[in-house]
């Protein structure tokens, strides 16, 4: 137990927590790059970390502005370019896993992080999926983090490739065997997908989330483990490590204790 933690803190110690110790792990841009940082100081020191740039096994003092932060060169074993990322490590199969952010999720983990439309018909252009597809589509698993995007029943556009439309078809379309989405982690709790319809279920709430907070946020009829946990709260561990990386995430904006006191101040005002 650590006391007051945010939500933001929880759910990058959750993605930290998918790194093995020695694993090969290509990281996104912002939040799921802390959160791999913050597994490489903690529980995997021998995981090997690699930016779309090309930025090899580096070692972590401080969050990354951008997949080719200079800064990522600190004690890194080499470097390469994004060719070399993409042919000669990825598509050979020795990235067991990536982490990668999200506009858009639909049920079967595919990904928007290109365009997105308004009721109106009109288009926004986002920032660009970059390498996602390529690491999706390669790495043995992928763990998809969701902030400020959303749940869809059908993404505005198609960027990166989940589970394609569900069951086999991932693998029909020549996608490796194995591969896919393996979770998807938000601010309220964690997803995994069927083993057979590969749809998506919640499988973990945070502590003073419910079922009805996470369905709020979801399109579908989304289906519920019938052993639903509750994520236990980061050790002080992780949270030194995140809040040394990224101090802005543990904002008393956002903390369990400031909503109650905003709560209880939305009340008086009200009264």
């Amino acid at each position: 137990m650590s006391g007051t933690y945010t939500y933001h803190e929880l759910m990058m110690t959750s993605i930290a927590k998918e790194i093995r110790d020695g694993e090969v792990v290509v990281m996104g841009q912002g939040l799921p790059m802390i959160a791999c940082l913050a597994a490489k100081l903690t529980h995997a020191p021998n995981c090997i970390l690699l930016t779309e740039a090309g930025i090899v096994d580096m070692i972590p003092t401080k969050a990354l502005f951008s997949v080719g932060d200079p800064t990522a060169v600190n004690g890194f074993s080499y470097f390469c370019d994004l060719f070399d990322v993409n042919t000669i490590i990825l598509n050979r199969g020795l990235i067991d896993l990536a982490v990668l952010g999200a506009a858009q999720v639909d049920k079967y983990g595919n990904i928007n992080s290109t365009i997105i439309r308004s009721h109106s018909g009109q288009e926004a252009r986002i920032t660009g999926c970059g390498g996602a597809p390529e690491f999706a589509g390669y790495a043995k698993r992928t763990v998809i983090t969701l902030v400020g995007g959303r749940f869809v029943e059908k993404l505005d556009y198609f960027s990166t490739p989940g589970y394609l439309e569900g069951g086999d078809s991932r693998y029909r379309a020549g996608f490796p065997l194995g591969s896919g989405p393996s979770k998807v982690v938000t601010l309220k709790g964690i997803f995994k997908f069927d083993e057979k319809t590969k749809e998506m279920y919640l499988d973990a709430v945070y502590p003073g989330v419910s079922v009805e907070d996470v369905k709020k946020d979801v399109p579908w009829e989304l289906k519920v483990s019938h052993n639903l946990e509750t994520v236990e709260p980061p050790s002080r561990k992780y949270l030194n490590v995140i809040r040394l990386l990224a101090p802005e995430y543990s904002l008393p904006t956002k903390s369990r204790l400031n909503r109650r006191v905003q709560a209880a101040a939305k009340r008086v005002l009200t009264s």
